[in-house]
């Protein structure tokens, strides 16, 4: 199974409960929210805060707020500020990375995917994953109707 790093996942987590929340929200109130750690929080945060992306104020009613507009902020800006390479492969972006990189006949398909993926992240903003409905969402992603086959129900 091809997994997300953590710090994305609740990277991302951070960001859509601040989005939902619209307000500022201290470390304590949004680690009981995300059901995480504060001090793991913190370090999620510290990207994050570094790019932009939220903003923190310190003191007693201190805590993280959104920076950005939700409807022009989509999910592969939040990865990127997180300073994560969102290839599929090392060797994607770095032909370096594999001796193989120059003849090797599946790169081209990773280099695709990669690229696939990108253009989908940069197709959901943060205001549509807050407001759509999950089925809307998947649909848009996939850029058609109909179901998505590869997504279980719980």
């Amino acid at each position: 199974m091809l997994k997300l790093p953590t710090n994305i996942r609740y990277g991302i987590r951070l960001i859509i409960t601040l989005a939902k929340a619209q307000r500022r929200m201290n470390t304590n109130e949004l680690a009981r929210e995300m059901d995480v750690s504060p001090l793991y929080l913190r370090q999620v945060a510290i990207p994050l805060e570094k790019n932009g992306i939220i903003k923190s104020v310190k003191g007693a009613k201190g805590g993280y707020s959104l920076n950005v507009d939700p409807s022009k902020t989509n999910l592969y800006t939040i990865i990127k500020a997180m300073n994560e390479d969102f290839s599929l492969l090392e060797c994607v972006n770095c032909s370096d990375a594999c001796p193989r990189s120059d003849t090797c006949v599946s790169r081209e398909l990773w280099i695709g995917l990669s690229l696939a993926l990108r253009n989908a992240l940069q197709g959901v903003t943060l205001k549509g994953l807050i407001s759509e409905k999950p089925e809307n969402l998947i649909h848009n992603i996939l850029g058609k109707k109909g179901e998505a086959s590869f997504v279980q129900s719980a």
